[in-house]
């Protein structure tokens, strides 16, 4: 769904409804829908394809939507379990949101809380990096 450049609120609504539906009628484990964190992967759908369709929407009007996936990290739906820390995972969302607007790309979804992920975007690079330096 997310592949289609063309994807409607109507398309992302009515895959919402499905899950719900499917979920009131208990079959939603033989429809194919996620095994874990079944809510959580579909409302990250629903956010993702919505914010696909914003972007294209303010495109032009110096706002930039994007998605931001830190990678598995601590919090209390991991149950304090995940590769990276909270903090980690925000100094990477601030890095992408602190961006001047000419490297600052809309529409996009940026994944994972190592600068690595980000190589198109020195300039986050280069402040991810002195803040993980300032800390040691």
């Amino acid at each position: 769904m997310l592949l289609d450049e063309k994807v409607t609120e109507n398309e992302i609504e009515g895959m919402v409804r499905l899950f719900l539906e499917n979920v009131k009628s208990g079959i939603w484990r033989s429809q194919g829908w996620p095994a874990v964190w079944t809510d959580y992967a579909v409302s990250k759908l629903a956010l993702n394809g919505h914010s696909k369709i914003m972007a294209k929407l303010f495109k032009g009007r110096e706002l930039s939507v994007n998605c931001f996936c830190p990678g598995f990290t601590q919090t209390s739906m991991t149950g304090g379990k995940g590769k990276y820390t909270s903090q980690a995972a925000a100094e990477v969302a601030t890095c992408i949101v602190l961006l001047p607007p000419e490297k600052l790309l809309t529409g996009k979804f940026y994944v994972g809380s190592t600068p690595g992920v980000y190589s198109n975007h020195l300039h986050c690079l280069v402040v991810h990096e002195k803040m993980r330096r300032a800390k040691t």
